[in-house]
């Protein structure tokens, strides 16, 4: 089994931290990420609710990312994927649940679906 990209937002930086096998090896702000599921740690949800306090509790995992953006996706024109701890355990798009995407492009502190 192949290990997998985690890729969160880093609020000290404004851009997103990627891990792979537990290790942050990269900090970037533009970039794409593809074969996409989308994952989060109830019990860690639970303790941001209670607290009142964030916490790195919900990722984007992905097979593979691809550090520079080749073309000009016109973010304004793509579907933002957001997550809020204190409304739902899942990530959407559109005011629709997600799971799963092909591709994704993250620019300046955002996560946008490629359809």
């Amino acid at each position: 089994m192949q290990a997998k990209y985690y890729i969160y937002r880093n609020l000290r930086t404004g851009g997103f931290s990627i891990k792979y096998r537990g290790r942050v090896v990269d900090r970037m702000h533009k970039f794409t990420a593809m074969d996409i599921s989308f994952s989060i740690s109830e019990s860690r949800r639970q303790r941001v609710i209670r607290e009142k306090r964030k916490n790195v509790h919900a990722f984007v995992v992905a097979e593979r990312y691809k550090g520079t953006i080749s073309k000009d996706f016109g973010v304004d024109k793509l579907k933002k994927i957001t997550y809020n701890p204190y409304n739902a355990n899942y990530f959407t798009c559109e005011g629709k649940e997600i799971n799963t995407a092909q591709e994704v492009v993250f620019y300046d502190g955002k996560c946008y679906l490629i359809e």
